[in-house]
């Protein structure tokens, strides 16, 4: 794929050189205020883009800004598709309907506004060669519930998760060293934001207008500029955030991407401790993005009597497992309920109805 610049015109038709003969362009525009409707032939190596006027409203002739479209040399996809590969280039964005989103291997770095405004994502998993997320990358993407960050990121940028107003739970995993301003700012939905304890620079108001957050420290703002904040608070919020679980080691090793069933074998004598929010490790274990089943059954075996505490909202562990999204149950042993799958985790003793749940075939 390549990205092609459609300069602006003063015309409301203009030829522009492709890389090779016979690119196909998707007519998906990106970038740029362009106004009207357009068409697009290529001729060879000559895209002709054609500004098609529909009313005196439509104004001047032509188009004032640059914009930009993608053009395939082979493997056209279906460009009426709602699933995007993304490649990573300059200027590159996901087209606004996009549900289905894939990363090209070659990808390293999710460009500024790769993915902003795609309003239908509901869960994105970046793979563990993504380093950097550049600022506004998911922006306003506001029906994205769930995301599995990459093991190996280092950095987030300024508003990359900004509005993303349905995200509930973000583990960034400990290779992460810079965090911008208002990175994961106006996410409404926001409960867990679990940062690593080395990490390098947190910007200003970065969970600003998270609500949901649960966090004993809330921002404080300047009487005089309802905009500015505290920047002594600022930092005890950051602290927060990166502390919260310091006195707990289970739950801060249930928050960990690198969890295992040995660390949970390890830990389990503290499985029913619970924190501020009345959370046992096992609410922790059941949010985290990278739990395995192998995790989640080690919990139970050990300590079913933890799967029915309750936290400070009333909700159960396996009420976090089930807003999780995860996928293994189906594809571990074709179970056709999560909580049957559950339930199974445990020793058939503990419960009496277990039976009911799971008849004899």
């Amino acid at each position: 794929m390549r990205i092609i610049r459609i300069p602006r015109s003063d015309r409301n038709s203009r030829d522009v050189i492709l890389p090779y003969d016979g690119m196909k362009v998707d007519p998906r525009i990106m970038g740029g205020y362009y106004g009207g409707k357009y068409s697009f032939s290529v001729n060879g190596r000559i895209l002709t883009i054609t500004k098609i006027v529909c009313s005196e409203e439509d104004g001047r002739p032509g188009w004032d800004n640059d914009f930009f479209l993608r053009a395939y040399v082979q493997d056209f996809p279906d460009f009426t598709t709602t699933v995007y590969t993304y490649w990573g280039l300059d200027y590159e964005e996901a087209p606004f309907d996009t549900t289905v989103l894939i990363f090209h291997p070659s990808v390293r770095t999710i460009r500024e506004y790769a993915f902003s405004h795609c309003k239908s994502l509901l869960r994105v998993t970046i793979p563990d060669t993504v380093t950097r997320i550049e600022e506004y990358a998911f922006f306003h993407c506001h029906s994205l519930r769930y995301i599995q960050l990459s093991r190996n990121l280092v950095s987030i940028g300024l508003q990359a998760f900004c509005n993303c107003t349905s995200l509930q739970d973000v583990y960034l995993p400990p290779t992460v060293t810079q965090i911008g301003d208002y990175a994961f700012a106006d996410c409404e939905s926001l409960r867990f934001l679990f940062l690593p304890e080395d990490i390098e620079h947190i910007g200003n108001a970065v969970v600003d207008g998270c609500n949901r957050l649960l966090t004993t420290v809330n921002y404080r703002f300047d009487d005089e500029d309802e905009d500015d904040i505290d920047p002594i608070n600022n930092d005890e919020v950051n602290q927060w955030l990166m502390q919260r679980h310091a006195n707990l080691p289970f739950h801060q090793a249930c928050s960990s991407i690198y969890i295992t069933p040995q660390v949970i074998v390890h830990g389990i004598e503290r499985a029913t401790e619970v924190d501020e929010y009345q959370m046992t490790a096992l609410h922790i274990l059941c949010a985290n993005p990278h739990v395995t089943p192998d995790c989640i059954r080690a919990y139970l075996q050990l300590a079913p009597e933890a799967a029915d505490q309750e936290d400070s909202d009333g909700m159960t562990p396996l009420q976090y497992l089930s807003r999780n999204d995860i996928t293994f149950v189906q594809e571990e042993r074709n179970f056709s309920s999560l909580m049957i799958w559950w339930y199974h985790c445990m020793p058939p003793q503990t419960f009496a109805y277990l039976d009911v749940l799971m008849p004899e075939s």
